[in-house]
């Protein structure tokens, strides 16, 4: 009797511990979860957007050149038309893979901007503004093959300068519209020297060397 009274002491203590236990780790897996939700996006298993920042600040401390690319689906409602969504999202993953599997180097990054747009970011290394041109000509080719086209627009910045990554976003996005404005399925700004269709205005308040900005050359 003595050893069951001291069992039944001890016991209703330890089924709280482990009931405790329990939920604890249920919790720990729910934040996972949510964590996993934060920085990867739920359709097309890319970067979340809200990566793009903080990780390409980081990036943008080295050494050399760096372009963003601002990648968008061209007439992206048409594969939504009758109210349903499926065609977009299998647009959507397919764009992503083939955009995937394009890029060459590990340290390449590749983000879908938002969870529910049809926009993509990419950040990499580059050695030259050229260079920069022909890796967007080549993704904007391999979209192009799969049958789900997207206008590109180039933000490129030198290397040793002062990068922010919002302010080379705007700038890719400036340059998207403008490759949009030329019938869709194709890249801003184009392989030409500046003056063409592209002006090189320095930001000197930001950068340390000029970075392409879209737009119309004025006399």
């Amino acid at each position: 009797m003595p050893v069951v009274s001291s069992v039944l002491c001890v016991l209703p203590p330890f089924c709280g511990f482990c009931l405790v236990w329990y939920r604890l780790r249920c919790l720990v897996r729910q934040v996972g979860r949510l964590e996993e939700i934060s920085v990867y996006d739920p359709l097309t298993g890319l970067r979340s957007g809200r990566l793009f920042e903080s990780e390409c600040a980081i990036l943008c401390r080295g050494p050399s050149p760096v372009a963003v690319l601002l990648i968008d689906l061209d007439n992206f409602r048409r594969y939504n038309d009758g109210g349903y969504r499926e065609e977009g999202d299998r647009a959507l993953k397919l764009a992503a893979r083939v955009l995937s599997e394009s890029l060459r180097r590990r340290a390449d990054r590749l983000y879908r901007l938002h969870t529910a747009g049809d926009e993509f970011v990419c950040f990499f290394a580059v050695k030259t503004a050229r260079d920069a041109y022909r890796q967007a000509e080549r993704l904007r080719a391999a979209l192009a093959a799969a049958k789900v086209p997207g206008s590109i627009g180039i933000a490129y910045a030198e290397g040793l300068t002062v990068r922010d990554p919002a302010k080379l976003l705007s700038l890719a996005a400036t340059n998207k519209n403008a490759a949009k404005l030329r019938g869709g399925d194709s890249v801003f700004p184009p392989d030409d020297p500046p003056p063409s269709a592209v002006v090189a205005a320095p930001i000197q308040d930001d950068f340390a060397a000029p970075i392409w900005v879209g737009g119309p050359v004025t006399p």
